[in-house]
């Protein structure tokens, strides 16, 4: 009861819904557009790497997000909703039986090229939706609205940063080790997965991931191209250091001793490895931030339904509810309420 108390009080203390998509993009305002398919590149058994085509995009960071639909026209476009008509409606023979909602996911590379802006999405396919973006190809259009949330802050006082992803948390941080390179930032990169062949990597074939996670090196390319060597996991011991990659984060950390005022650690994946770095990092006196991840319908605060509780001194409380969409997606994760928030 007091989750919803809480929630409730939050949606009506909201600020409108203009300054809320304002919030969202407070480095450059959101756009929609029209994306074209420039590849739709199989990485592993159930990953794909999605690259998209614009014409513009506004300035972007690492841990923004952008919110994908179908184009009406497109021609492997999916059941879309005619508002006007009030029943579905098919923009192709081959559709599913509900209408799409926008499904967020980080960019995991923007780039210039002679054409206008190259922009990378990593899905794995497990549902409807993203088993309908694995049948896209270049004959096929997107709706596209972005950026979306905040980003990874970027300490040039912090000499070193790990990055530390588990399964699908793995894309923004692909961006991120570019934008570390970039502002002379040391990255070491810990990547986990269930079984090998559910990584979403490219294996360098000179350079064999280490079975011993006190060592990283240059094996995934991806990685490798910007200077940051890996540190691999898998939880059945099919490639690199058997077991959670938070795990063999804390096995580097033992190894590789770092002063806590050069270390900061950045996080994605599912929850409970989340949750894991952010209780190591605290404890260590260690700056870290996590990309959250939440179901999200709007991506811009209307819908009030993405809520990630966090602490907040100046709450009579001492927490309260922030939006992963507009507030995050990425939180201090010294801040986060990883425990149920309990009633009464």
């Amino acid at each position: 009861m007091l989750r919803f108390r809480k929630f409730f009080c939050a949606c009506r203390g909201m600020r409108s819904a203009s300054e809320r998509v304002n919030i969202t993009n407070d480095r450059r305002d959101a756009v929609i557009q029209t994306a074209g398919i420039v590849a739709n590149q199989q990485l592993c058994r159930e990953h794909y790497r999605l690259t998209l085509s614009l014409d513009m995009f506004p300035g972007a960071i690492p841990g923004q997000f952008v919110h994908l639909s179908s184009e009406p026209d497109s021609p492997s476009g999916y059941r879309t909703w005619d508002s006007s008509r009030r029943a579905p409606h098919d923009a192709h023979t081959a559709k599913r039986s509900a209408p799409m909602l926008r499904r967020a996911f980080s960019i995991a590379g923007l780039r210039d090229v002679s054409e206008g802006i190259n922009l990378d999405v990593i899905y794995r396919v497990v549902g409807a939706a993203t088993g309908w973006m694995k049948s896209l190809s270049v004959t096929d259009r997107l709706s596209l609205l972005g950026p979306l949330g905040n980003g990874f802050p970027i300490h040039n006082r912090k000499q070193v940063a790990w990055l530390v992803a588990g399964g699908v948390g793995l894309p923004p941080m692909l961006w991120l080790a570019e934008a570390l390179r970039n502002a002379s930032v040391r990255a070491v990169a810990f990547c986990g997965a269930q079984t090998s062949d559910l990584l979403a990597l490219t294996l360098e074939p000179s350079v064999r991931p280490a079975d011993d996670a006190r060592c990283a090196t240059l094996c995934c390319h991806e990685f490798a191209q910007n200077d940051a060597p890996v540190v691999i996991s898998t939880d059945d011991g099919s490639l690199g250091f058997r077991g959670h990659i938070g795990a063999a984060m804390a096995v580097y950390h033992k190894a590789n001793p770092v002063p806590q005022d050069d270390l900061v650690v950045y996080t994605c994946g599912p929850e409970p490895l989340m949750r894991f770095v952010a209780e190591y990092c605290v404890e260590r006196d260690i700056e870290c931030y996590a990309c959250m991840e939440r179901a999200m319908a709007c991506g811009t605060g209307l819908c009030q339904s993405c809520v990630v509780p966090v602490r907040d001194h100046t709450d009579p409380d001492g927490w309260r509810y922030r939006l992963c969409c507009t507030e995050g997606p990425v939180f201090n994760a010294a801040e986060i309420i990883w425990e149920p928030i309990g009633s009464g």
